[in-house]
């Protein structure tokens, strides 16, 4: 998007410095041992500051677009740290710098416990942990389904996760132990931590209806449970193929554990009892071929997908595509993304409507708006007359809103 700029300015270049993971720097202010731009009366001085003082003038310019395209050149050739981790044990550092290793993410570990990446990777990591940095101790896999659940929450764009909801999860093991003694179902390992730590069952939309424990026990023959499984899924479990085969129609088979309503518009899912995942949908099964201690990772993917269009827009609003085309984008489904890339404080609890509805957050977001496009028509070639309608539309709801809030 950027090389369509043909005049940076100061906002534009905080927001495309933002969008490139870049930290040390300050745009119209000082700063602490950071790169600043600074505009006087007569020009744009760039210099270096250390401990909240002017170390060192780098340049100075008369025309603002130049002093930025220096800004911009002089920022780059720093590398910029992010923490990411401040863990208390060496084994937590240890096996968050293994995921950053297999993302192939360039980082940094001290003995303090302090893991940092650097520029855009930053992104990447907000991306795949889906939880506030840095991280303080080692998330487990039940720990991270939470939340990934809490930002599909909080950002749902599309409303495609607004019927998510989530039953507590047991806790007790005593009472678990019971209701396996009492039907007779010894559920598999994997799938008792599921019911214990991420919750007992509940509706993921995509994934459909999961059953709560008590479900599970009621919805399952005691005697198919035990039975081992059948010749031909014994031989793809032999087999660790993922195929998909033809099916008989049938929609229960001794050995297996059914875990979602029969209902499911996806799919029929079931468990082995070493805790392996068997598949049937419509006229087809498989046997998954992960091991059972991935089953809880494999579900963790499956929510993660949701993330995908949340960090998309995330990228949009962060990337400076915004300013171009925000225009034809203010609608309910960004409203509270872009709330919160403008740094406006949304509550967890309101949902996209309500975020859109508030006029105290539509008047911000149309400020912003209008600092940060006022030299569109210059910057993107817009037809002019067409960008002066636009923004006259813009300034007229502002004075709307103001005399009503």
């Amino acid at each position: 998007m950027w090389e369509y700029v043909q005049y940076l300015n100061a906002e534009l270049l905080d927001l495309k410095l933002w969008g490139e993971g870049c930290r040390l720097y300050q745009i119209r202010q000082m700063g602490d041992d950071e790169i600043c731009l600074i505009q006087t009366d007569d020009n744009w001085q760039v210099f270096y500051t250390e401990r909240g003082a002017v170390q060192q003038l780098l340049f100075e310019f008369t025309d603002e677009a130049e002093a930025c395209e220096f800004m911009y050149r002089e920022i780059k050739t720093i590398k910029h740290p992010h923490l990411v981790g401040l863990f208390p044990t060496d084994d937590d550092a240890e096996q968050f710098c293994q995921v950053l290793t297999q993302l192939q993410i360039q980082f940094s570990h001290d003995p303090q416990g302090r893991v940092r990446v650097y520029d855009q990777d930053i992104f990447t990591v907000e991306r795949h942990f889906g939880c506030q940095l840095p991280l303080r101790k080692w998330l487990s896999v039940p720990e991270r389904i939470h939340v990934t659940l809490a930002r599909l929450r909080k950002f749902d764009p599309y409303n495609r996760y607004t019927q998510i909801t989530t039953n507590p999860p047991i806790g007790s093991e005593a009472k678990l132990s019971a209701l396996e003694a009492q039907h007779g179902i010894k559920l598999p390992e994997v799938y008792r931590t599921f019911l214990l730590e991420v919750c007992n069952g509940g509706n993921w939309e995509r994934l459909g209806h999961y059953w709560s424990a008590e479900e599970v026990m009621a919805n399952n023959s005691v005697e198919l449970w035990n039975q081992p499984l059948p010749e031909f899924l014994a031989k793809l479990k032999a087999a660790k193929s993922g195929d998909w085969l033809k099916n008989a129609e049938n929609r229960q088979y001794p050995g297996l554990l059914r875990i979602v309503d029969w209902d499911n518009p996806v799919r029929d899912l079931f468990l082995t009892q070493e805790g392996y995942e068997v598949e049937i949908q419509g006229d087809w099964i498989r046997f998954c071929e992960f091991s059972p201690e991935q089953w809880l990772k494999d579900f963790l993917d499956d929510i993660q997908y949701g993330l995908s269009p949340i960090e998309g827009l995330l990228a949009f609003l962060r990337s400076g595509e915004l300013i171009r085309d925000y225009p034809y984008l203010h609608t309910v489904n960004v409203a509270r993304l872009l709330a919160e890339t403008i740094g406006l404080n949304i509550e967890p609890e309101l949902t996209n409507e309500q975020v859109k509805m508030s006029d105290e957050i539509d008047y911000k977001i149309n400020q912003w708006r209008i600092e940060n496009m006022g030299k569109m028509r210059y910057n993107f070639g817009f037809n002019a007359e067409q960008a002066e309608v636009r923004t006259q539309r813009i300034l007229e709801r502002l004075e709307y809103l103001k005399k009503i809030i």
